[in-house]
């Protein structure tokens, strides 16, 4: 609950713009950024990155420090126009990616998650161009297949496909529909 909270709060002041500093960073040869300060510790919490495009400085990456331990806990990355492209979660703060968010025209698309935090992802939800969930693919038994599905429609789940022979395609007799 504590963390859920903390990366909540965390979320919303980087998205806000609710910096208490901002100084020019050293960032160790990755490109000069601003660093943002959540928590008036005098430590870094956020890093922007950024390049210049057509004369303009354009963010390209942010970094950003959810739990105040000094490691980066959530990268997200920009095109040259300013549009997320990607964003990658360690949800469970052990310095591993467990969440790999992917953008089209800086709309949601696609995530793959890592449920089972072996570094593999093991569910896949696919968004369409607005932004609401169509489908979710996982791979139920840990061997690097998708062996089940969810549909979704308006965002509620219209019918759910399993597969037990192993040929990578949901069983006929294995379709079900919602409700």
């Amino acid at each position: 609950m504590r963390k859920t909270t903390l990366l909540t709060m965390a979320m919303a002041l980087v998205g806000c713009g609710g910096a208490t500093s901002s100084q020019k960073a050293d960032a160790g040869g990755k490109g000069a950024g601003a660093t943002i300060d959540l928590n008036g510790d005098n430590v870094p919490d956020v890093w922007k990155y950024t390049k210049s495009v057509d004369g303009k400085d354009v963010v390209v990456r942010k970094e950003f420090d959810l739990n105040f331990d000094g490691k980066v806990d959530v990268w997200r990355f920009y095109d040259d126009q300013g549009r997320q492209e990607r964003d990658q979660m360690d949800l469970d703060f052990d310095g591993k990616v467990d969440v790999t968010s992917f953008y089209e025209d800086g709309k949601i698309a696609r995530k793959e998650v890592d449920l089972e935090f072996d570094e593999k992802p093991d569910a896949f939800k696919y968004y369409d161009p607005q932004g609401a969930l169509t489908r979710i693919e996982r791979d139920t038994d840990h061997d690097g297949k998708v062996d089940a599905w969810e549909y979704y429609v308006d965002g509620k789940l219209q019918k759910t496909g399993v597969d037990q022979d192993r040929d990578g395609q949901p069983d006929a007799d294995k379709w079900r529909e919602a409700g």
